[in-house]
């Protein structure tokens, strides 16, 4: 057993963890979590979102959004406003403040990024980029097709 090399699950899963906290030491002081940065970075490249759609691409559930979005409403970083065909749904947009907040995490991010990868070339850096979308990709396209069988 000592000769196997980790699972490939077991990796993931071990830079998930280093990763996620860096993430919330580089970003602590912008007093958002993780997933709340997650959020914000899908709205400011996706502006006018519905909280279910947002929920979806920030890899939460929509009552943790909902949360999460409390939070971030009450820090000013995002506001709502009904959409003009269907007034129940409402859209989400970064505030002035939000964007300012993406805009320092993300440089931060940006170098921690450069940091983690500094040993790989930049050849190997897309091949591992094209790989894990590969990767999130099929177990979109598989997760997506056992939603529609059981519905």
């Amino acid at each position: 057993m000592t000769d196997q090399l980790p699972r490939t699950t077991y990796l993931i899963g071990r830079l998930d963890r280093t990763i996620r906290r860096a993430l919330e030491d580089l970003i602590r002081d912008q007093a958002v979590t993780v997933l709340g940065y997650t959020a914000l970075t899908v709205l400011a490249a996706r502006p006018g979102l519905s909280n279910a759609q947002l929920a979806r691409r920030s890899f939460m559930t929509p009552q943790g959004m909902n949360q999460a979005l409390a939070v971030l409403m009450e820090r000013g970083l995002v506001d709502r406003r009904p959409d003009e065909l269907n007034r129940r749904v409402q859209r989400l947009e970064l505030t002035p403040k939000g964007a300012e907040v993406v805009e320092i995490c993300a440089e931060r991010v940006e170098r921690f990024e450069q940091q983690l990868l500094a040993s790989l070339t930049v050849d190997e850096r897309a091949e591992l980029n094209s790989l894990l979308r590969r990767v999130v990709d099929g177990t979109r396209m598989r997760t997506s097709k056992a939603t529609a069988t059981t519905d």
